[in-house]
């Protein structure tokens, strides 16, 4: 197929003789196209040959001339009727034969159907060439053409007539001589082409008028179709019930006394009033055949309200969903059982946390199985990372805006996170990383419940619960005025503090098997070992990225090994070649109750190891420059 409209075997031949029919049976490119020829005269026979087919099978036309063309035409067939017209080598083929027989005198007759030219007048024409005189006639009153033929054969001294099945079947009658114009290849090819572009754009017409109807009858909302003037050309069953069941309305303004001229410059979601309802209304441009209209959609505000509650809960199709359940987190160490348990009752309270941990810990993991086991878990669960953006992004993200609000924004507006975690829970990642001013903000949301959006103007109420997680001590932070105090008592609640890897031990095994099972099967690999002793290694190592960090290097063992058994001496050697450092602990440090400066010393300590390479140090700690930065500048 050339194209998702045309279909082959999709027209009908009619021909008056054999000969015409190896024509088309002769050639590929014109044959694909025929369902099937027929060999005919006009009679009533073949009108019930095509009745029949077009009754089983799916036709988009019919490829015939002349006086059939005419006569399926006067016949009302209920398909497309294409005429063949004969080229011009053909006729000067016709002509050279004349002139060999020696006939001088020469009439060409043609019988025209189409309803473009049903009531048009014939057509006559008389002309000298030489030694030869022309005639040429079209008719399209097929009842005059044998009437006319034997008036002319008459009063004029015609040598042959040329023709089609009609006009030479009655020459015939008279005993003249007869040449019936065969239409060649040429001409079939044309009239196909023909014939298939207009099946093709009524097709296209036809398909979209459908899909129109379709969707207006199955959507939920009332839909009312006017032209640009406001009349109204239809409407589905919902409008139906709405408006027009007991009255007789003509435009658009009789049902909402809107003039159209409003509705067309009307902002998007308008709300309309009729009797005593409010709607809200949206009009898109539509042209259903060959005509400019226009859909209007039609809301109850009531139906709006609860569907816009229906979409927030609706949240697996979008993404907005907590990946992980506390049946994820693997765990051996007494530490983490506990910390798991109190999490579990957490779940069960409305009440904000905040969730402590080093970079890598699982502190998204803790908020995702928190949110999975509480009583929201049908809501959405937003996650955002307070360090991703700056200042004036991190409002948008959060509140949201109205078009217009600045410079770069969408022209439709944008809705915020909370909004969309309405009846949920949005989860702040590093929240310690929040903007001073922001977080006066974030404060007044909690304490209100509701929130507007940058270059709004009306309040819109938000029912969510928070989340925080930090690596950051916020009590510190507080007492340095980098964190607003009162805000810290709303948002810790209730704490939860992760314990670093090297502060659980047992975990660091059981985890490790579990990722290299995960990615062996990611990786379409096999790999075993004797026993989880081959991973005693692992625990000569602090895991400074912790649990992010272990997996990583799980997915680095899986991929550079080379044999189907791991072996502890593999486990080392890859240790010690991506961290350039021995698989014991090396730093040692006084206790000390300043962890700013713990902190700082450690990053020194590994950045002198890294031989001064930050980007590898930030690539070991897991951590952006800017952070690292930070950190080194911050003691």
């Amino acid at each position: 197929m050339e194209n998702n409209f045309s279909v082959e075997k999709q027209f009908l031949a009619i021909i008056p003789d054999k000969e015409e029919a190896h024509k088309i049976s002769d050639n590929t490119e014109v044959e694909r196209y025929i369902h099937k020829t027929i060999i005919s005269k006009p009679c009533d026979e073949l009108l019930s040959v095509i009745d029949e087919i077009i009754k089983t099978s799916t036709i988009s036309g019919i490829i015939t001339r002349g006086s059939l063309a005419h006569f399926l035409f006067s016949n009302n067939v209920p398909i497309p009727i294409f005429d063949l017209k004969f080229d011009l080598p053909t006729l000067l083929r016709i002509m050279e034969k004349c002139s060999l027989n020696k006939y001088k005198k020469i009439c060409i007759f043609e019988i025209g159907y189409d309803d473009s030219e049903i009531y048009s007048q014939n057509i006559f024409t008389h002309n000298y060439f030489g030694d030869y005189e022309l005639y040429y006639y079209k008719m399209f009153n097929y009842d005059e053409v044998e009437k006319t033929i034997a008036e002319l054969l008459k009063s004029k001294s015609i040598d042959v007539m040329i023709g089609d099945v009609e006009p030479t079947r009655i020459a015939v009658k008279y005993n003249i001589p007869v040449y019936p114009i065969i239409i060649g290849v040429n001409s079939w090819k044309e009239a196909i082409n023909q014939a298939r572009h207009s099946t093709d754009i009524a097709f296209r017409e036809k398909s979209k008028n459908n899909f129109i109807e379709v969707i207006t009858s199955i959507m939920s909302e009332a839909v009312i179709i006017v032209d640009n003037t406001g009349i109204i050309k239809r409407f589905n069953l919902q409008a139906e019930k709405l408006f027009f069941k007991n009255e007789s309305l003509v435009s658009i303004q009789d049902v909402f006394n809107v003039k159209m001229e409003t509705l067309l410059t009307a902002p998007a979601n308008h709300i309309v009033k009729n009797k005593e309802n409010n709607y809200v209304i949206n009009q898109i441009p539509v042209i259903l055949e060959n005509e400019q209209l226009f859909a209007i959609i039609i809301n109850n505000v009531q139906h709006v309200e609860n569907l816009e509650m229906s979409i927030r809960t609706q949240n697996q199709q979008r993404g907005l969903t907590a990946k992980t359940f506390f049946k994820d987190i693997v765990f051996k160490d007494t530490k983490t059982k506990k910390i798991v348990e109190t999490a579990k009752k957490y779940a069960k309270s409305n009440s904000t946390i905040v969730i402590y941990g080093e970079s890598g810990t699982g502190k998204e993991v803790f908020a995702s199985s928190i949110h999975n086991e509480s009583l929201r878990s049908t809501g959405p669960f937003v996650a955002i990372n307070c360090a991703a953006f700056n200042e004036n992004l991190i409002e948008s993200e959060l509140f949201g805006y109205e078009k217009g609000a600045f410079t770069g924004a969408l022209n439709i507006g944008k809705k915020g996170l909370f909004e969309i975690a309405h009846h949920g829970t949005l989860f702040l990642d590093e929240i310690g990383e929040l903007p001073i001013n922001l977080q006066a903000k974030l404060l007044r949301v909690i304490q209100e419940k509701e929130i507007m959006r940058i270059g709004g103007n009306k309040v819109i109420p938000v029912d969510v619960r928070i989340i925080s997680a930090t690596n950051e001590d916020l009590k510190y932070m507080v007492k340095e005025k980098l964190f607003r105090e009162d805000l810290y008592y709303r948002l810790a609640l209730l704490e939860i503090e992760i314990p670093p890897l090297r502060h659980r031990p047992n975990d660091i095994i059981p985890l490790f098997i579990t990722f290299l099972t995960e990615i062996t099967e990611e990786e379409n690999k096999s790999i075993y070992w004797d026993d989880s002793s081959v991973f005693n290694s692992l625990l000569d190592y602090d895991w400074p990225g912790n649990v992010r960090e272990l997996r990583n290097f799980a997915e680095r063992i899986v991929i550079l090994a080379d044999k189907n058994k791991i072996e502890e001496k593999f486990i080392k050697e890859i240790i010690s070649e991506k961290y350039n450092i021995d698989s014991t602990p090396t730093y040692n440090a006084p206790i000390t109750n300043d962890l700013k400066e713990y902190e700082t010393n450690y990053i020194h300590f590994l950045l002198d190891k890294f031989g001064g390479n930050k980007e590898k140090l930030c690539e070991f700690l897991n951590i952006s420059k800017t952070t690292l930065w930070r950190k080194l500048h911050n003691s």
